[in-house]
């Protein structure tokens, strides 16, 4: 194995992953009964290209979230230090995920600045996900950085 991958970056990046996979999932979970994901996955013609909620692919996708999960936390470890080490850390992480999830999107997406510009879809319908991912992605973001800001003191305090 090589040395990057061993001790340290190889927990940070499990604990990012396990973090982002149970807010995912949680955050799904409430926001799929309270919008009723169901029925406006199966009348919208913005969802006419998606699977079926009962797919079992859909079904699986919280799997697929762990290597999601692995790529951002890879992507974001070289600002580790400045993320975890400052006050407000959650708040940048929080801020960088939003944004390359709403501005940064290469596609035209609901939701995203490229979907508003390149589609014809309403508004509100442009706006039925963001709830969704911006509490979990606050939620994420302050639980990854409580976490770690504990397991880095537990390390210190262990040395």
């Amino acid at each position: 194995m090589n040395k990057p991958f061993k001790g340290k970056t190889l927990g940070y990046v499990v604990r990012f992953s396990v973090i982002h996979v149970l807010t995912y999932v949680i955050t799904g979970l409430i926001f799929m009964k309270l919008q009723n994901y169901g029925q406006v996955f199966s009348e919208s013609e913005l969802f006419i290209n998606y699977r079926p909620l009962d797919s079992p692919i859909v079904r699986a996708a919280a799997l697929f979230q762990f290597l999601r999960g692995s790529l951002f936390a890879l992507l974001l470890y070289p600002f580790y230090d400045t993320i975890i080490e400052s006050k407000y850390g959650w708040l940048m992480l929080f801020g960088v995920l939003w944004g390359f999830t709403f501005i940064g999107s290469v596609s035209a997406t609901p939701g995203s600045i490229e979907g508003f510009i390149y589609t014809k879809i309403p508004l509100s319908e442009h706006l039925i996900g963001m709830p969704e991912v911006t509490i979990q992605m606050l939620s994420f973001s302050w639980l990854f950085y409580k976490y770690e800001r504990k397991v880095i003191g537990k390390r210190t305090s262990t040395n």
